[in-house]
């Protein structure tokens, strides 16, 4: 059995969003929806889906997500899997990882692990290189047009001045570019039969966890400040005369350089 995890984020839909006293976002509050980077992974590991193979989503968050977890299965997953506990608010990227990557280690490994390339909340792109490392093995990013066989993942990586191609051996883990597939809609068939299905509910007792290696105790980084940034206004007057503005223009130009 070839069994493919896809790592899963729930991000606000908002830029209206509240944080508390000590720097974390209050998910619970907020109206949720998946990041499109990881619905672009769920996309791929469908795609790569054989009879012969399972594909599971993991994501960690709030209770609150068991019923969008089902829209992914109404999506084509086969498996949903949530890790939820209030002790693990506040994590960091290299916390989260160190969660996924017990998951990981709980359900039994996986042949191909997939996540998107960085969420649009955090958009550290951290995640994928922090779960390879703790689960030691080899990570590849920013990937489209994946292809596996003979225990083998062929793939094209996105780089700023081409394409490259690559293979590797399996297990591995490979994030996704958001908008690399064509993502599919679940029908209402689809929807129905999810709901019926039961998503698997893990904590920090079922992985093993201690206290101090969840949440903002196990993280590395902390948040200091939060401030929204303002973008600044025009100050100066008006100029409706083409040929002054320009000669105005170049003034400033000249004396900031």
């Amino acid at each position: 059995m070839f069994r493919i995890l896809v790592c899963v984020k729930a991000i606000p839909n908002t830029t209206e969003v509240s944080f508390d006293a000590d720097g974390k976002l209050q998910r619970s509050s907020a109206e949720l929806q998946w990041n499109v980077a990881d619905l672009a992974a769920l996309e791929a590991a469908l795609t790569l889906r054989t009879p012969e193979s399972t594909v599971t989503v993991l994501t960690m968050g709030p209770q609150k997500l068991e019923m969008p977890l089902k829209e992914l299965l109404a999506r084509g997953a086969d498996e949903a899997i949530l890790i939820t506990d209030k002790s693990l608010a506040g994590s960091d990227t290299y916390a989260t990882a160190r969660v996924l990557a017990a998951a990981v280690e709980k359900l039994g490994g996986f042949d191909l692990i997939l996540c998107g390339k960085q969420s649009l909340d955090g958009d550290t792109g951290q995640i994928p290189g922090m779960l390879a490392a703790a689960l030691n093995m080899t990570c590849i990013t920013n990937t489209e047009n994946l292809a596996v066989s003979n225990q083998q993942c062929a793939l094209d990586r996105i780089l700023e001045k081409g394409i490259q191609k690559l293979t590797l051996d399996l297990p591995c883990v490979v994030s996704v570019q958001p908008y690399a597939y064509t993502l599919r809609l679940p029908g209402i068939m689809a929807m129905r039969k999810a709901r019926e299905k039961t998503v698997l509910m893990l904590n920090t007792q079922d992985l093993d966890l201690s206290p101090e290696t969840c949440g903002q105790s196990g993280s590395l980084t902390k948040v200091v400040k939060i401030h929204p940034m303002r973008h600044g206004h025009r100050n100066g007057p008006k100029e409706a005369d083409l040929a002054v503005g320009t000669a105005r223009i170049l003034t400033l130009l000249k004396e900031v350089k």
